[in-house]
Parts: C-alpha cells; sequence; structure tokens
C-alpha cells in the first residue's frame, strides 16, 4: 500500500504501531507537512492501551533527524562518504562480492543481523533468503551476543513442547536478569511483561501474584517486587542451584511431571546436594532465609514460570545459569499438560500443534558447520558473534571479507571494542543498511539508507510470540519515505536479483524481473494463518485474535519415550567450576554490570539530542563505595578492566549493591566531538568465554574506578 503523501499545512492523525522493541505498541502520529509533529499511544490498541515509552514518543526525530540519511553513500578513496543512488551501489556491491567470491570462495562472505532488523517482518526473511543464495555459511546475529545461552539449554536439555505456562493466570512469577518496567521482556517470547509494564506488573500483584525478581540492582521491576534476591554479579548459576536444592530436598517438586517427562532428576539432586543456602550466602551474598523463602514461594504456587532477560546470558557461567533456570522450570512442572487450552497466540503464521511430549537434546552444536576459530561450530544456523572479529583477522583460507550489516552496530555491540574495530576497517568489503551514520556505518564502503519505521508496510507476524494473547496488526506506510531511501528487504532483493540468485519466499521463487509489492510479500506471508490478510488491512487498532479452542494433545506414539536431560555431563562439571571459582580478582575489586535505560534500544536512541539525560554514560556506583574510593558524585573517573579503560563520570546510585558498578551497554561513538558518553566493550573481550556457544563475558567484568589523571584519553 502507498504512502499517504501528506501534503498542505493541515495536521492529520494516523494509525500505527511502534517498531523499536517486541512490544509493538499501538500509536497515533500527527503529521503535518510529511512530518510527525506528536506521537500519542493508541488507547483503543487492545494491546498496549495507550502506553508509549519515551523513545517511542520521539519517533519524529528518528525519522526527520538532521543525522536522518536520506541517500545512500560510497566511501571515496580520501575515506569520506559521499551519495550514490542505491540502484548503483546495488550492481557495485554485487559486482565486489563477484569478485571476493571468485577468488576466496562463498564463506568470505559473511552477514550480521541486528536486533532492528527484527521488528520489520519482511528484512529478516529477504536477508537470509538472500544470504542462501549465497552458499556462505558466515551468519551471525545479536541473538548470539546477548541471548545464545537460551539455544544451549533446548539442544542440551531438549524441550517440551506442550508450551509453558502463561502471565494471566499464574500465581508466582520469577523474573531474572531483566528489567521490564525499562525495557521489555521479550527475551523468552513468554508473553510476559511486554506491555504497560508497570500497570500490567501492579494489576497482576493485585490479583495476588507473587513476584521474584533476581537482580544485583534494585531495579524498577525489583522495586515492585514481594521478593527482590540480589546475588553478587556473575553467580546467578550458584543462585539458582541453591533454588533447586532447596525445592528438591523439600520436596516441593512436582514428582509427577517429573517422572514422565525427565531423565535424570536424581542427577540433578546429586549436583546441586553441595549448594546449601549457607553456600549460597558464602558465593551469592544472598541470605539464607531469603533463599528459602523464595524457594518455597516459587515452588507452591500453582501456576506461574521463571523466565529471563539478557543479564543471565551475558555474564559468567551463562550457559549454567540459563539451564538452571529451565530446569526450576522443569522440576516445578511448569507447562501446559495434555487437555489444557494450548497456547495459541499464532494468528498470521501457521501454529505448531502443542503435544504433551518432549523433543530430546539433539546437540546440534556437535555436527554443524565448523568455524576455523577454535573449532567452534553452529548453532541452529548461526555462528556466535563473539568470533567475527577473529572470522575476519585471522589469516588463512576461510577468512571473512565481506560483511553484510543489516539493522545492527557490532562496532558498538561486540566485545574487545578496539579489536572489533580493527576488524571492520580490515575488511575488503563492509555494507551497512543504516539510516544513521552509526559507528558501524562510518567505517563502511557503502551505507544503504533505508525507509523508516513509519515509511513502511508492515504487520505483526513475527512478534507473535511477544504479546500476551492472539494478535495481530497490519499498519500502512504512513509517512513518504525520501526519494533517496529503500525498503531494508527491498535492498537484499535487488542485490540478490543483481547477482543473479534466486530468491525463495514463502515457499515460492520470486520473479526478479517482477520485484513484489510489501503487502504482496506480507500477504504471502499471512497464507497459512487464519486471519485473512483482507480482514487484518481493515482493522487499524489492530486485530485480537479468538483463542481458537485447540488444547494440548496427546503425544506421538513415536515420541511417548523422550525425556528431557537436566543435568549431563557438562553442565555438572560447569556447575562443579561455577562453585570453585575464584569471585575476587586483584586489581579489579569491582564488578561491572550493563543496564538497559529507558530512552534507547540498544544503540538506537542514543543520539537523539535530549532524549538520553545527560546524553552520556555515567559509572554508577553506590554512595559508600564513593567515599570508600575518595570519588564525589560527577567526579571524572577512569574505570579499567584487564581488557581496557574508558573515561566517565561517576553517579552516586543508592539502587546499586557495594561492589558493583553499572552502565548501559552500546553507548559511545567514533566521534571524539560527539557528547555520547563511551562504550563499555572497551572494557570487554578479556574474561571468560563459553563453551559451545563461544560468548564472552559483557556483565559482571571485574573493574576498578579510580580518580582519572587529566591527561587521560577516552578510550574508544
Amino acid at each position: 500500500m502507498a504512502a499517504l503523501g501528506e501534503t498542505g499545512t493541515s495536521a492529520r492523525r494516523r494509525v500505527s504501531y511502534c517498531r523499536l522493541c517486541a512490544s509493538a505498541c499501538g500509536v497515533l502520529l500527527d503529521i503535518e507537512d510529511g512530518r510527525i509533529t506528536r506521537v500519542l499511544g493508541d488507547a483503543q490498541h487492545p494491546i498496549s492501551g495507550g502506553y508509549t515509552c519515551p523513545k517511542g514518543r520521539r519517533a519524529g526525530d528518528l525519522a526527520h533527524g538532521t543525522d536522518r540519511l536520506t541517500s545512500s553513500l560510497r566511501r571515496t578513496g580520501t575515506g569520506d562518504h559521499t551519495p550514490v543512488p542505491v540502484a548503483v551501489a546495488v550492481d557495485e556491491i554485487a559486482q565486489r562480492l563477484r569478485g571476493i567470491v571468485e577468488r576466496h570462495g562463498p564463506d568470505a562472505v559473511a552477514l550480521f543481523m541486528g536486533t532492528q532488523q527484527n521488528f520489520a517482518a519482511l528484512t529478516p526473511m529477504l536477508a537470509r533468503a538472500w544470504f542462501r543464495g549465497t552458499g556462505s555459511h558466515k551468519l551471525f546475529s545479536t541473538m548470539t551476543i546477548d541471548q545464545s545461552a537460551k539455544w544451549v539449554v533446548a539442544e542440551r536439555m531438549g524441550s517440551y513442547l506442550g508450551g509453558r505456562q502463561r502471565f494471566e493466570d499464574a500465581d508466582v512469577w520469577l523474573l531474572a536478569g531483566t528489567n521490564p518496567v525499562v525495557s521489555g521482556n521479550g527475551g523468552d517470547g513468554d508473553g510476559a511483561v511486554v506491555h504497560n509494564p508497570s500497570v500490567t506488573l501492579r494489576a497482576a500483584r493485585a490479583r495476588g501474584l507473587q513476584l521474584i525478581v533476581v537482580d544485583p540492582r534494585r531495579t524498577e521491576t525489583a522495586a515492585l517486587a514481594d521478593l527482590h534476591l540480589a546475588p553478587r554479579p556473575g553467580t546467578d548459576a550458584v543462585l539458582f542451584a541453591g533454588l533447586l536444592r532447596t525445592i528438591l530436598r523439600e520436596q516441593r517438586h512436582d514428582a509427577e511431571f517429573c517422572a514422565r517427562y525427565v531423565a535424570d532428576l536424581s542427577e540433578l539432586d546429586t549436583a546441586v546436594a553441595p549448594v546449601t543456602p549457607a553456600v549460597v550466602r558464602a558465593i551469592c551474598g544472598v541470605p539464607e532465609t531469603q533463599l528459602v523463602t523464595a524457594a518455597r514461594v516459587f515452588a507452591d504456587g500453582k501456576r506461574g514460570m521463571a523466565t529471563t532477560g539478557t543479564g543471565l546470558c551475558m555474564g559468567p557461567h551463562s550457559n549454567l545459569a540459563e539451564h538452571l533456570v529451565a530446569a526450576l522450570n522443569v522440576v516445578c512442572g511448569r507447562y501446559l499438560r495434555e487437555g489444557e487450552r494450548a497456547d495459541d497466540r499464532a494468528v498470521l503464521t501457521r501454529p505448531a500443534p502443542a503435544r504433551a511430549e518432549v523433543a530430546p537434546p539433539a546437540r546440534s552444536y556437535e555436527h554443524g558447520f565448523r568455524s576455523r576459530i577454535g573449532s567452534v561450530r553452529a548453532i541452529r544456523g548461526e555462528l556466535p558473534s563473539g568470533i567475527l572479529a577473529d572470522e575476519i583477522l585471522a589469516p588463512g583460507p576461510g577468512r571473512v571479507r565481506a560483511l553484510i550489516v543489516s539493522g545492527g552496530n557490532p562496532a558498538a555491540a561486540l566485545p574487545g571494542r578496539a579489536k572489533t574495530l580493527r576488524a571492520l576497517r580490515s575488511l575488503d568489503l563492509l555494507v551497512c543498511v543504516d539510516p544513521r551514520l552509526s559507528d558501524t556505518a562510518r567505517l563502511a564502503d557503502y551505507v544503504i539508507a533505508p525507509t523508516t519505521m513509519y515509511e513502511r508496510a508492515d504487520h505483526t507476524a513475527i512478534m507473535e510470540p511477544f504479546f500476551p494473547r492472539p494478535f495481530a496488526q497490519y499498519t500502512p506506510a504512513v509517512l513518504d519515505p525520501p526519494p533517496g531511501t529503500i525498503d531494508d528487504w527491498r535492498f537484499f532483493f535487488d542485490l540478490a536479483a543483481a547477482a543473479g540468485q534466486p530468491v525463495k519466499f514463502a515457499g515460492r521463487i520470486l520473479d526478479p524481473d517482477r520485484p513484489p509489492t510489501a503487502d504482496e510479500l506480507l500477504a504471502m506471508m499471512t497464507e497459512r494463518g487464519r486471519v485473512p490478510f483482507g480482514e487484518l488491512v481493515t482493522a487499524p487498532h489492530g486485530y485480537p485474535a479468538d483463542t481458537g479452542g485447540a488444547v494440548v494433545g496427546p503425544p506421538d506414539p513415536a515420541a511417548a519415550g523422550h525425556r528431557l536431560r537436566l543435568m549431563p555431563g557438562d553442565v555438572r562439571a560447569e556447575l562443579r567450576a561455577a562453585l570453585s571459582e575464584r569471585t575476587v580478582e586483584n586489581g579489579f575489586p569491582l564488578r561491572l554490570t550493563v543496564r538497559r535505560i529507558r530512552e534507547a534500544v540498544n544503540s538506537t536512541g542514543i543520539q537523539v539530542p535530549g532524549l538520553v539525560p545527560g546524553q552520556g554514560n555515567p559509572a554508577a556506583l553506590h554512595p559508600d563505595d564513593l567515599t570508600a574510593y575518595g570519588l564525589v558524585d560527577g567526579a571524572v573517573v577512569t574505570v579499567r578492566s584487564a581488557a581496557g579503560r574508558v573515561r566517565t563520570t561517576v553517579r552516586a546510585d543508592d539502587t546499586v549493591a557495594p561492589g558493583t558498578v553499572t552502565m548501559t551497554h552500546c553507548f559511545g561513538s567514533l566521534d571524539r566531538g560527539a557528547e555520547l558518553g563511551v562504550n563499555v566493550n572497551a572494557l570487554t573481550g578479556a574474561a571468560g568465554v563459553q563453551t559451545i556457544n563461544a560468548m564472552p563475558t559483557l556483565t559482571a567484568v571485574p573493574v576498578a574506578v579510580e580518580p582519572a589523571p587529566r591527561t587521560t584519553p577516552e578510550a574508544i
């Protein structure tokens, strides 16, 4: 559907939804002379109910800011960028990729998929379609730099296919490493606490839900909790082992569920037996009575789950910590049983039938494509982003020489900032699809200027797992895009066509001589859903679908014997390592944890003037630590780790536990004149890396904070 061609001076109001995060909040846009003048929450939206966040309300700045790219760019021989027609850029990129593949093979080409591409329905599918046509194995995404432990758990434990219990009828819920009041908790795709989070949590507690929050900081979400456990940063795995021990020793587990679906409950019991409340107190700093109370409250609830965000997945022992959280849900039987109403949130997509059976551990990473870096294997078709810099820098056959970045900013997101920048600068070809000159785009040979969210048609097919109930929404483009921009999905379609690669979409091969419209592609995606596309487009505020009446079915006879594995040998070894690890490092007495803020999604939003308070990235410490280290609020300091150092200011924050420093990730800029704070990844890259998924430690990093010498340069 074409954009609406706002002309003249009269303001008009349009209905749409935000696509900055998985919440997809409904919005009303006041548009005058083709520009957004105001963003309001859509009170008629069945899911968000009028809620918007600060960054969503600044959509006008994101679409019309002076730094918005309105033309694609090509790097010149002097290192500057000059405008280039996107069609010319596509042809030149295709030609350069062809030459690289001819000289070095298809694995010299890589694709990095960022968070922002995931909120556009068409882009992930077309980007992957182009990538498949290259024949390369070098696929990377932000999933493997902040949440790949969830994949590892499913591969080692297996998955129960009946579905998980729902927040809407839960009487207990545990949130770990996530702060949904500030940042939507979409990590598990469980539909919990994604929309209007403060209201949702308060309403749930009013109806009787008991909320447990696990976080080293007294976050905005922890302030609403019935129980807040504040472990020392990086000790989550030990804490969850202690919770499991208490539940099993007091026989508060769901014995019936475990007998039917678990292969090794006794092995789990034996492994966590040493993790007594006293051990948890010594390692985690959580009082024994708090641990026992939390275990009893969670286990004694009839319905409810433990769910996690990126805080757990980015810390030490992340694979183990995620595994033990999943084991907590299994041990307490927090899954839907045969005959119960199934989780049927699929509206535009084809629903998978729910069955009361187990998909056994597959350990696909043991036989997937093997990287030349550390013999790390692909997991679910992706290589870990933690090895991307090495894939570029390490000499030899298969070295990545061309990188396409879609909706991401690896220069800001990947560990070891200096090494990452060195890798990106060394590429033969770097292409970045980005509406702004992010750090990655500044280094690129070509920057493709895409349309922004209100300049493209879209629907919510890929966001359905994050909604609390069956719901779908379509939006047309409500702004005319600048003439020099292109839908990012269309860039990948055109790039494939220029390379002579077939593009398969929704089960058919697309005709490169007749490019489809966005609406045609969006309609193809819904063909196996339960709401016709034509009906969807007539519901401007969204389409609340019926539950459908599906129930959890019986197990397939061939799968009836499958069981979950809660304590395989490698997980047991990881638990022993976590229990024996030294928690104090000489010279680095503090632990740096990364935090999220309302005003930004990773690096998106930090450049909007006035959106982020102070427009910087201070290091927050407990007031007692400021006193102990001879610092005052606002002082300029050096934060250093084994990997590097940054220069910033300190801020007193009594929500931070003593011994902890917090900063926000993905800040900073290559431009020393930009007041965008500092990037914490100058401090990462030297700490422990997980096996299987090569996940580096990006939070709970050992650091020291000291008064900064006047001459200390800012690290980038």
